[in-house]
């Protein structure tokens, strides 16, 4: 018996590419079809090949990678978790925490934070009870990617808002600066640059990292006699 495949909500490529901020199109998997993904696509490595993905309405797309931005959003965390740990304030997650916002829209922050007095059960965050986190993040933060669109980000902002991300960080190794959003919006927005200290709002009061810690460089002096890069 022959079976229906399911229909996209997207006439052409070009729609979906514009859905997911015209990234580049290798980022985007071709199958399922566009449009078509679900969940339990993206938990397949069959499917993604075993890359980390994002869902957004249907559509599988690659997190843009690049060792700067994971060895930057690795430090930042742990910069949270220096102050996180000692009062036992909530969970953080790394790059691979899976957030649904909606049955098909997951996204993945560089790094996460959710306060154990958000949720009903804190149990929850320890061990979902399913693959992914079903409450919002109270902060997001995305390191940023060479191959990250501007269009990318500003609608992966707007999701955060609707969603409920209370603060939302935006690391920038380029310029060298974050710009923060409460809740997401646009209107409030503020950029700290090096000289700066980053605080952490409502989220995490008390919470001050200047901006430069993120982005001094932390390896020792090259000795005599090592070798350089090829």
């Amino acid at each position: 018996m022959a079976t229906t495949a399911a229909k996209s909500k997207f006439r052409t490529f070009a729609d979906a590419l514009a859905r997911v901020g015209d990234v580049p199109a290798a980022r985007v998997r071709l199958y399922p079809a566009p449009g078509t993904a679900t969940a339990n696509d993206l938990l397949d490595p069959a499917i993604t090949g075993g890359r980390g993905c994002e869902l957004v309405d249907g559509i599988l797309v690659e997190k843009d990678v690049g060792a700067r931005a994971e060895y930057l959003a690795y430090w930042i965390g742990r910069l949270i978790g220096r102050f996180v740990d000692p009062q036992n304030l909530g969970a953080l997650f790394g790059a691979q925490g899976p957030f649904r916002f909606k049955l098909d829209l997951v996204r993945m922050p560089d790094v996460s934070f959710i306060r154990w007095d958000s949720v009903d059960d804190p149990a929850d965050l320890e061990d979902p009870p399913g693959a992914f986190i079903d409450y919002p993040p109270d902060l997001a933060v995305e390191v940023f990617s060479p191959g990250n669109t501007p269009r990318e980000m500003a609608i992966k902002l707007q999701e955060y808002a609707r969603a409920g991300v209370k603060l939302v960080w935006y690391v920038d190794p380029e310029r060298r600066d974050v710009d923060v959003y409460p809740k997401g919006r646009t209107k409030g927005k503020k950029t700290f640059r090096e000289g700066d200290v980053l605080d952490g709002g409502a989220v995490l009061p008390g919470f001050a990292l200047p901006v430069a810690d993120i982005f001094k460089s932390r390896a020792p002096a090259k000795k005599p006699g090592r070798r350089g890069r090829k």
